[in-house]
């Protein structure tokens, strides 16, 4: 029928709105794990942090710093070192002991509004004593952790912003079973944007308009052919309405009806 699309344009007209077009991704810039440099190289034990701040503790320095298995205890017991990542915790003692409470470790990083849309971060942290919460832009994602010895994995999706977003670890430091009373962080995470790839785009562009031209073309034809069709059926009823009015000649018979008594 005109105007109507067959089964299989349908179907591919359906695969072209359906595929997707986000086939790769870029990490989200200024996004760092802890105790690294700026090129993702981890730094020396008790470095300066240079990406992580400690926005609340329960009392004393807010100083941050760098961790390694140079350091000796806590570590280990807590993890060892690798090539992405290393502890952090606060100033002030070589073991990293600190008063007992809540420590708030904050990092920052920028978006576009198109990019908050579509942003995410994967990865996992690792705490002493426990981790009670991250936060993003202030929000709860409802993660936590419960050692010192084990990576927990952890993915938020959600509550990205246009401009400075700031992502916060929120850890606990329970009260020693001794005397000594370390605490801190790790955290190991990537950041993704996912882009449109311009050639993938052109590919469905000019896919679609090829169906649309074949279609128009089908369309345009089936209209031409139409007319035609029509003509022949008038034709055909013009000579049959000629034929009915058609009589054969009476053979045998006079012209007249009188002409037969006629003498």
């Amino acid at each position: 029928m005109p105007g109507r699309l067959s089964a299989t344009t349908s179907l591919a007209l359906a695969s072209l709105f359906l595929w997707p077009v986000t086939a790769a991704s870029v990490p989200i810039t200024g996004l760092f794990n802890t105790g690294v440099d700026a090129s993702g190289t981890p730094l020396a034990n008790n470095a300066a942090e240079q990406h992580y701040s400690l926005v609340t503790v329960p009392s004393g320095s807010t100083g941050v710093r760098v961790a390694t298995s140079a350091n000796g205890f806590p570590i280990p017991p807590w993890l060892g070192d690798n090539s992405k990542s290393a502890w952090i915790g606060p100033t002030g003692a070589i073991d990293l002991t600190g008063p007992v409470g809540n420590y708030d470790y904050r990092t920052t990083f920028s978006l576009s509004a198109q990019e908050a849309l579509r942003a995410s971060i994967a990865g996992q942290w690792s705490v002493d004593n426990a981790g009670i919460d991250i936060l993003l832009n202030g929000v709860s994602t409802g993660n936590t952790a419960t050692d010192f010895q084990t990576f927990y994995n952890f993915t938020i999706t959600a509550g990205f912003i246009g401009g400075t977003n700031t992502l916060d670890f929120i850890v606990n430091n329970a009260p020693p079973a001794s005397q000594t009373n370390p605490t801190g962080l790790r955290t190991q995470l990537v950041g993704v944007i996912p882009i449109t790839e311009p050639a993938t785009v052109m590919l469905v562009f000019t896919a679609l308009v090829v169906l649309l031209y074949t279609y128009h073309r089908r369309r345009a034809g089936q209209a031409k052919a139409e007319p035609n069709a029509l003509d022949g059926k008038k034709e055909g009823r013009r000579r049959r309405r000629s034929r009915s009015h058609t009589r054969p000649a009476q053979i045998g018979w006079p012209s007249s009806p009188r002409s037969r008594f006629s003498s």
